[in-house]
C-alpha cells in the first residue's frame, strides 16, 4: 500500500482547524478508509475538556462502528506525547481537506503551476455531451469542459471552492455548469444521466477518497456506453485491474508558476526544501516533475460502462505521484 504523503506545510495546520468544518464536512472527510483518519487515534488527538464541543460534533458524524472506537479511546488515558502524535495523525490525514477549506487560493496557486497535458485533455470526448466533473475543484477541468460539452456537473466537498468554480465561470461568461456539493461516495447525481464522468487528480485508490465505493458511484452515474475517466490517476495498475485502460503521452515535463519567488515558496510548500533550493539556486519559474519526485499529469485511465473494452495494462514504468485529493 501507498503512503499518504504530507507536504511540509502540513505543519502550518493543528487541530483547532478542524473545528472550522461544518457537519457534512466532518461526516465526509472523517468517513473511514486506509488513508483516512484512523478514529481510535482521532479519540485520542481530541482528548480535553477544550475539545468536547468538536468531539461530540464530531461522534455525530461518525458510522457506527468508528464512533464507538473514537468515543472509547478518548475516554482511555493517554500521554502528552501519545496526544501530539494522534493529533499530527489527524491533521496530517485531513491536510487536502484542510488546505481546500481555509485557504483555497494556497491550493488554487499549487494548481496553476500543474498543466494537463493537453493532448489528453483533447483525447476526451466532451462534444456536445453530459459530463460531470467528479472532486472538481475550482474548475481546472470543470472550464475546459463546459466549453466543448453540452453540460457539466460540477461536484465537490468544499464550498469554497465551488464558489470560486462559479466566479471564475462568469468571469468566463460559462453558463452551462451544473455545480453541487457532494463527496465520491453520495453523488448528487441520478443513475445513468450523464455521458462522461472525469474525475481530475481527485479520485484516488484508497477510500475515503475514492477506492471500489467511489468507483462504483462514477460508474452508476455514467449511461451504459459512456466512460469513466481518471486523470493523473494515483496508481494506474489499481484502475487497470478493475477493467481501465491505460493511456500516457509524453512531454508536459515541467510546473510553470510566474516567477521565480512564486516556484520557490510552492515547493517548499507542498514538495520539499531541496525542491525549493533547487529553484532558488537557478532562479526558475519552471521545475522538472523529476525534481519533484513525482510524475507529470500525462496520463489517464478509461473505463467504457457496461461495455467490454479493450485494456492497456499499466506497465508500472512511472513512479507514482504524491497523493492528493
Amino acid at each position: 500500500m501507498l503512503a499518504v504523503m504530507a507536504p511540509p506545510r502540513a505543519r502550518e495546520f493543528v487541530l483547532d482547524h478542524l473545528a472550522a468544518f461544518d457537519d457534512e464536512a466532518l461526516r465526509t472527510f472523517l468517513a473511514p478508509g486506509d488513508w483516512g483518519v484512523d478514529p481510535r487515534r482521532l479519540g485520542i488527538a481530541l482528548h480535553g475538556a477544550e475539545n468536547d464541543d468538536l468531539a461530540m460534533r464530531v461522534a455525530d458524524a461518525l458510522p457506527a462502528p468508528a464512533n464507538v472506537q473514537m468515543v472509547a479511546s478518548r475516554g482511555k488515558t493517554a500521554t502528552e506525547a501519545t496526544v501530539d502524535r494522534a493529533r499530527r495523525h489527524v491533521v496530517n490525514r485531513l491536510f487536502w481537506a484542510l488546505l481546500y477549506w481555509h485557504d483555497p487560493t494556497g491550493y488554487e496557486e499549487l494548481v496553476a503551476g500543474e498543466h494537463i497535458h493537453s493532448e489528453l485533455l483533447e483525447s476526451i470526448p466532451l462534444g456536445g455531451r453530459v459530463v460531470a466533473d467528479l472532486g472538481c475543484g475550482a474548475g481546472r477541468f470543470t472550464l475546459f469542459a463546459a466549453r466543448h460539452a453540452r453540460r457539466v456537473i460540477a461536484v465537490d466537498a468544499v464550498p469554497a471552492l465551488l464558489d470560486r468554480l462559479a466566479e471564475r465561470a462568469r468571469a468566463e461568461r460559462i453558463d452551462n455548469l451544473d455545480i453541487r456539493r457532494g463527496g465520491f461516495c453520495n453523488l448528487p447525481i441520478d443513475d445513468a444521466s450523464v455521458d462522461i464522468a472525469v474525475a481530475c487528480s481527485s479520485l484516488t485508490s484508497h477510500a475515503p477518497w475514492g477506492g471500489d465505493a467511489a468507483l462504483d458511484e462514477a460508474r452508476r452515474v455514467v449511461r451504459p456506453g459512456g466512460e469513466v475517466v481518471v486523470i493523473w490517476p494515483d496508481d494506474p495498475s489499481w484502475f487497470t485491474a478493475r477493467g481501465f485502460s491505460y493511456v500516457t503521452v509524453t512531454g508536459n515535463e515541467e510546473m510553470h508558476f510566474a516567477d521565480a519567488k512564486t516556484a520557490e515558496r510552492v515547493c517548499r510548500s507542498f514538495y520539499s526544501d531541496a525542491a525549493g533550493d533547487w529553484v532558488r539556486d537557478r532562479g526558475a519559474a519552471s521545475v522538472p516533475f523529476a525534481v519533484l519526485g513525482v510524475r507529470p499529469p500525462n496520463d489517464a485511465c478509461f473505463l467504457r460502462v457496461g461495455v467490454e473494452a479493450t485494456q492497456r495494462p499499466y506497465d508500472g514504468s512511472h513512479p507514482h505521484p504524491g497523493v492528493r485529493i
